[in-house]
């Protein structure tokens, strides 16, 4: 049988559900953050944490990149901050530094965390609820958000877990058109460069964008799938033989976004493989793009 349990943390709430299989842990008072995804038998963990920064309470105005710790956050209704009709849309979005409401609720013999929040700024009423398999390691996410305004609105949502990774790991997706919007050198890619993956052409002959390269050269990237040909993708460490794999509604998450940060970022090595309900990932250049969601009541993805 599941088991959940409550722990402090460093000033937190840390709600940790287990079976024999896999333990998810998550800090509903820091965006709801999924903080470790735990494989017992391998001892893997495949979420990635700051070597320097730890879950804490947030202050408002703290930049993302200054104070995440790691894990898997919820990105609403943008990234990138900006303006957008007026408002003044927050780095990363609304949601990852505020605490959320939660309670455990019954799922069968399943374990259930539920946690909701509602947005400062924009009027949206955000839910998640993660229901861990009884035996299997295998959770599913159950998100609704419901529009409280009376009128339709433009926003776009991202699901931004941060990677573990080694050379020995392997990034596996559907295949789809790619594009390079980032990138500290040539060997991955040109901005604006579109290309079939996995093989990036440069002149120096073709990456091959499901290897990952070691922290050493000192590199980072971010490319968007534009046109994914699926709805999944792995995470694979090929040496212990043990993965990550995630499997998302395609009518909802149209893109995926790729952050590869290669200890050429910040000295951080770790990779992002966001699914998005549009790009680009700044709201107000999405909209002008034609690329958004838009809520008229309730927008529900299981």
């Amino acid at each position: 049988m599941p088991h959940i349990n409550v722990r402090p943390f460093n000033g937190l709430q840390s709600v940790e559900l287990s079976n024999e299989v896999l333990r998810v842990t998550v800090f509903p008072e820091t965006g709801a953050r999924i903080y470790s995804i735990f494989h017992e038998p391998s001892q893997t963990e495949f979420l990635w944490h700051h070597p320097h920064n730890t879950p804490r309470l947030h202050e408002a105005g703290e930049l993302f990149d200054d104070v995440f710790p790691g894990g898997w956050d919820e990105l609403f209704p943008t990234c990138d901050a900006c303006e957008f009709q007026g408002l003044q849309v927050p780095d990363h979005g609304e949601l990852w530094n505020v605490p959320w409401e939660w309670k455990i609720e019954k799922n069968g013999d399943a374990a259930c965390l539920y946690t909701g929040v509602t947005a400062k700024q924009f009027p949206v009423r955000f839910e998640r609820r993660i229901v861990l398999d009884p035996l299997e390691p295998t959770f599913h996410l159950h998100y609704r958000l419901t529009n409280l305004s009376s009128t339709s609105l433009n926003l776009i949502w991202g699901i931004h877990p941060l990677f573990h990774i080694s050379p020995q790991h392997r990034l596996e997706l559907p295949g789809g058109k790619m594009k390079v919007e980032l990138s500290s050198g040539e060997d991955f890619g040109v901005p604006g460069q579109v290309y079939d993956w996995p093989h990036l052409p440069t002149s120096n002959g073709l990456t091959d964008m499901q290897s990952i390269p070691a922290a050493e050269i000192k590199a980072f990237a971010g490319h968007y799938c534009t046109e994914p040909r699926g709805n999944w993708f792995t995470l694979t460490d090929t040496v212990k033989g043990v993965g990550i794999k995630m499997v998302y509604p395609q009518e909802i998450f149209r893109s995926l976004w790729l952050w590869q940060s290669y200890g050429g970022w910040r000295e951080l090595y770790h990779l992002a493989v966001e699914p998005w309900g549009g790009h680009p990932v700044r709201l107000d250049q999405a909209v002008q793009a034609g690329n958004y969601l838009r809520a008229i009541f309730r927008i529900i993805a299981r």
